[in-house]
């Protein structure tokens, strides 16, 4: 069985009338200028993460449908375990970040909240093995006068769009499955070709010194 050809999905502006107030988790990540030391003290836990404002000295080396290919950012590795904290919130020592989700499904919801005119681009990232990754989704988040938020639920589905030979086996009528579903499918199907499956962001920042995530439960 090979996956096939990944085909983006651009997210959209949240729809008018969503609730924000109901209860969530959030993920903030802070851009610090790219010589950033910290103080001293550790980043794990929580909810925030500390990123390069400047992410054009980082890079990301992927299989992209087993093409060898460099893109931009950093890396934010995303799990899902029994609660919402962070893992890794200091990309400045290696380049990664990391988070878990609680359990459940999630509609998501991103912000720029700082610095007019800077910007965001983050492109969610299958690794099915070593030597074939897909996209899932992006999206570009920037600040104007009022924060804007944008629905980015679509970061952590894949589509039977992208995925038409495989997400027939995981969801009868060809539906979107959640990523984490999917990952666990993935190595189900076949431990031997995908004996760990992953998902990660690839985030490419120009300037935002605070993104906000909101995670609501589904």
């Amino acid at each position: 069985m090979l996956i096939l050809a990944g085909l983006a999905v651009s997210v959209q502006a949240a729809k008018p009338g969503t609730d924000f107030n109901g209860p969530h988790d959030t993920l903030n990540i802070i851009g610090k200028d790219v010589d950033w030391k910290g103080n001293g003290e550790g980043y794990d836990n929580g909810n925030t993460m500390f990123v390069p404002d400047n992410t054009s000295e980082f890079s990301i080396t992927v299989w992209d449908e087993g093409v060898e290919t460099v893109i931009p950012g950093i890396q934010i590795d995303i799990t899902q375990g029994d609660e919402f904290t962070v893992i890794d919130g200091n990309a400045f020592d290696d380049g990664t970040c990391a988070f878990q989700l609680a359990p459940g499904k999630y509609n998501v919801y991103i912000a720029a909240k700082a610095k007019p005119n800077a910007y965001t681009n983050i492109v969610g990232w299958v690794k099915a093995n070593d030597t074939y990754y897909f996209d899932i989704g992006d999206v570009t988040v920037s600040k104007s006068k009022k924060a804007q938020w944008t629905d980015a639920t679509d970061l952590f589905y894949v589509s039977a769009k992208e995925e038409p030979d495989t997400i027939g086996m995981m969801s009868p009528g060809d539906a979107d499955v959640w990523v984490f579903d999917y990952l666990n499918n993935l190595k189900t199907f076949d431990s031997v070709l995908y004996p760990d499956p992953t998902y990660f962001w690839q985030y490419d920042n120009h300037g935002s010194k605070l993104v906000q995530i909101r995670f609501y439960e589904a």
